[in-house]
């Protein structure tokens, strides 16, 4: 049975289409709760093309929601918009088992916007595969993140630089990337940067290597207060083809991790090797992703 969200969107998507053409206005809309036996549920779910959502699967006392794209990715004009929600002590896991593609465009942009929210109690893990970015095209991504205290988080954002198996490195116009992270009501974390290869603001990237594969990883939770071990893991992960680093963020048990590599399955390794850690940690069984 489809929920009155969904409902509205098969209602509303030819309309939308014979509007706009080609352009594509998606949005995934996912609000998690306990039950009263304690097991996480999705009170709210939404979604619109380009964006479909497996049946979610019940791990312990949470769930594991996979995003995949029908489409083959996102041209100039599209927008996907995302909202999720995990409440007090619920645990959820949203995986895409699939890369997002931003495709070739002669004008305009694609854009996502995602903004994610965990209550008290409450765990998330966003953990999509790799971003990537096509020559010509041109991509925007604004990230909003609310964890109030008490709340868990493990996201994952990966980025290729192009399609390596076509010798396509850094050949898009202009990736654009705005994060904000808030822990309680003070900010926590604050990344807003531009790479636009054709006026050559990629070259940090490429100072360690040609065609670096890019991992930024945020660890939230109350057993990292005052904890070191974090940092001092990730530095080990280090090899002649791999750069990690991390730091403790502003304000909270809160830290960011970065990786880079020219090498996407030593990369994949690493990205492995900490949401262990992190699981590990926090004294959480590790959630299997079914990919």
């Amino acid at each position: 049975m489809l929920l009155a969200e969904e409902r509205d969107a098969v209602r509303l998507e030819e309309s939308l289409h014979s509007e706009q053409g080609r352009r594509l206005r998606g949005y995934l809309r996912l609000t998690c709760e306990a039950d009263d036996q304690g097991f996480t549920q999705l009170t709210r779910k939404g979604f619109r093309r380009p964006i479909h959502i497996s049946k979610p699967y019940r791990q312990d006392n949470g769930l594991l929601v996979n995003v995949m794209s029908p489409t083959a990715g996102l041209l100039a004009g599209d927008l996907v918009e995302i909202e999720v929600r995990a409440s007090a002590e619920t645990s959820l896991v949203l995986s895409s088992p699939a890369a997002l593609r931003i495709h070739k465009m002669d004008s305009g942009w694609a854009s996502l916007y995602q903004r994610f929210e965990v209550e008290s109690g409450g765990f998330l893990e966003v953990n999509p595969e790799w971003l990537i970015l096509q020559g010509e095209s041109r991509f925007s991504q604004r990230t909003s993140i609310e964890i109030e205290k008490g709340g868990a988080l493990l996201f994952i954002e990966s980025i290729a630089p192009g399609r390596i198996a076509y010798n396509e490195v850094f050949q898009f116009n202009s990736f654009q990337n705005h994060l904000k992270l808030k822990w309680g009501n003070s900010l926590s974390a604050l990344e807003r940067y531009s790479i636009e290869p054709p006026k050559g603001s990629h070259s940090t990237w490429q100072a360690a290597f040609e065609a670096p594969f890019f991992v930024s990883i945020f660890l939230v939770d109350e057993t990292f207060t005052g904890n070191s071990d974090i940092a001092e893991f990730i530095y080990k992960l280090n090899t002649s083809t791999l750069l990690a680093g991390a730091s403790r963020l502003a304000h909270g048990p809160c830290w960011n991790a970065k990786l880079l590599s020219p090498d996407p399955v030593e990369a994949r390794m690493a990205i492995d090797s900490i949401r262990r850690f992190f699981y590990e940690r926090t004294g959480r069984r590790i959630a299997s992703l079914r990919r």
